[in-house]
Order: structure tokens, then sequence, then C-alpha cells
């Protein structure tokens, strides 16, 4: 699975009973006891018609049947039709997307139609072509103009081979956020920016004439049709990991990363101005300090335009950490501490 480069400032990357006869026997006749009144029998209640038991969906067994049940309209190579996606696939998307923003007291994204067919159109580029770009070529096959505009606004994702496994929505999103351990961690913080506001998701899975499997996602980040709200209720820093995280979106050889949001007005303003250049990182665990490594920061404009980065040996699953930032300028604070426990 590959990971493009980001989209720019502003992967790759299953009873029965038995009865014996009897003597008859014999018997004096009773004195009749007097006929009882009949009892009316209770006019019996109409009885429910039976709710019809929903046919269960069944789960796809191979690639191309879980590739297929993304879709209303099928994508085609042939003719270069991106195809629709299921209106369940964008709402599960958008709910993992901010399910991970929660983690880090991020505000909710909503979602735009209006990128979406530009979102499905660089996707089946990338798709078809099994290469990521956020400027693809007019040569490639299956070039648009509105999926080149889409691909270099958008976090990008593909995979293609034979063996090709199915990725879920959340997997891409998973892989996005640790990045293959690559030190280009922008996919990260476009999905953790707290000025996203709102995105537009396009996929595009399918068996290539080839016979060879290709799926290539692309997660709209910005250029987006209309304005986005700024929104409200931000958070004092951006922290990756935080709190209890899940394991699955942090890889122990990942860089972990950490920004300040000294404005809440735009993306850049204050926070350009902070900086970690003599920053001092610590981690420690229940045994002390850990080994911090790798450590480097910039003012790049991957939603908030501050961040330091830095890895960690010797972290472990269940295990609390607590990480302290010392030398910051430019911030309301000069230092920032705050804990993290991967969970699986």
């Amino acid at each position: 699975m590959a990971l493009a480069g980001c989209g720019g400032s502003g992967s790759s990357g299953d009873s029965s009973a038995t009865g014996a006869g009897s003597a008859v026997p014999i018997v004096t006749t009773p004195t009749p006891s007097p006929t009882p009144a009949p009892t009316a029998s209770p006019t019996p209640s109409p009885t429910p018609a039976p709710t019809p038991t929903p046919t269960p969906t069944a789960t796809p067994t191979t690639w191309a049947a879980a590739a297929a049940a993304l879709y209303d309209v099928q994508p085609d190579a042939a003719t270069c039709r991106a195809g629709t996606l299921k209106a369940t696939v964008k709402a599960d998307f958008l709910a993992r997307l901010n399910a991970i923003r929660a983690l880090h007291q991020l505000p909710a994204v909503s979602y735009s139609e209006a990128e979406d067919a530009a979102e499905a159109d660089s996707s089946l580029m990338m798709a078809v072509n099994k290469q990521l770009s956020h400027t693809p070529p007019t040569s490639w096959t299956c070039y648009s103009a509105s999926g080149a505009t889409a691909a270099g606004s958008s976090n990008l994702i593909g995979g293609w081979g034979t063996g090709l496994a199915f990725d879920s929505e959340d997997s891409y999103l998973g892989l996005w956020l640790t990045e293959g351990g690559s030190a280009s961690i922008g996919h990260r913080r476009w999905i953790l920016d707290p000025f996203l506001g709102k995105t537009s998701y396009g996929r595009v899975a399918l068996v290539l004439p080839d016979g060879s499997r290709a799926s290539a996602a692309s997660m709209r980040v910005f250029n987006f049709t209309t304005g986005v709200a700024v929104p409200t209720g931000l958070p004092a820093y951006v922290a990756y990991p935080s709190g209890d995280y899940p394991a699955r979106y942090f890889s122990l050889s990942s860089y972990l990363s950490f920004s300040v949001v000294a404005g809440t007005s735009s993306a850049f303003g204050a926070n350009a101005n902070v900086h970690f250049t003599n920053a001092t990182i610590t981690v420690t665990g229940p045994s002390g300090a850990l080994p911090v490594t790798d450590v480097t920061s910039d003012n790049d404009g991957y939603g908030v335009a501050n961040n330091v980065q830095w890895r960690v040996t010797g972290l472990q699953t269940g295990v609390s950490y607590t990480v302290r930032i010392t030398g910051v300028t430019g911030a309301p604070q000069s230092e920032y501490s705050y804990s993290f426990r991967v969970v699986s």
C-alpha cells in the first residue's frame, strides 16, 4: 500500500412415545351430573401478521465482491468511469474520521458533496495508472482536469497487484496516520488539522483488465468549492498519540508529533510564530525516561503551521507515558506536558 506525499501546503504508502394395547375395563354407569351451562368462548384476538424476517446481507467472500459492495454504480477502467460510492461508505469514512479527531479534542468536520465527483476522478486515475501523484500528467490513462485538481488538494493512498488485500476506510485512515513509519507526516497533520472544517472522499477499487487488483482513495483536505467556517472550542495543542490511543492508529515505530494551537482564527498567523528549535523533549514511562531520537520541526502549512516530531525507543502497548516539551517559543506557554497509552 502506497501513501502519496501530502496534498501540499495551505498505501501502499479478509419425543416420540410408544403406546401399548390394554384390556377394556368394566365400569358401572354413573349417575349423570347436571349438564353445566356452556361458558361462552371469548372472541379470539386477531393473530398479528408475522413480521417478515429481513434477508441478511451476504458478506462478500472475494476481493472483487468486497470492492463491488462499495458502489451504487460500479467503476469501470475500460470506459474511465469512476463509479458512485454508496452513501453508507462515505458516512462510515466521516464517522471514523471524526472519532479519530475526538481523540484529540478536535471539532468534528462535515461532509462536502460538492467535491465528490472530483475525488472519485482523482482516485480513478491513481488506480488505473497504478501510481500516486498530486500532479498527474495529462498523458495518464483516464486523465481529467477535475481529478488532477482534486489530487493536488487531497490525501492520497493506493495499492495494486494480484495479491492486494482488501482495505477498509478505517484501514486507510490508520495508514495515513502512521505514515508507514515515514518522517513525512503531512497526511496525519491534515487529518488532525483543527481548521479542517469539512472533507470529501472518493475511492475506486476494481479488478483491472490485466486481472490485477487496484484500489485508491482521495480525501479532500483543502481547496473546497465553498469556504470553511472557522471552528470554535479548539484545544491548546494537538498531540499524537494522546490519551488512550487505539493501536490500529499508531505504530510503536511511528513518529510522535506535537503542534501548538496558538491562534484560533486560522492555521497560520500566530501559529506560524511557534518554534521548537530549542525545545527539549522527554518521554517518561514506569521505568524512567526513554531514548528520544530523530527530532525535527517545521512551520510548514500542513494544517497548523508549526510541528515537532520525534521517535521513541522502547514503547510498549498498554503502558502509560508522559511527554514533556520545554523550550517552546512564540507560544502561549513555553512548556507542555501530556500523557498517552497505546491500547489494543
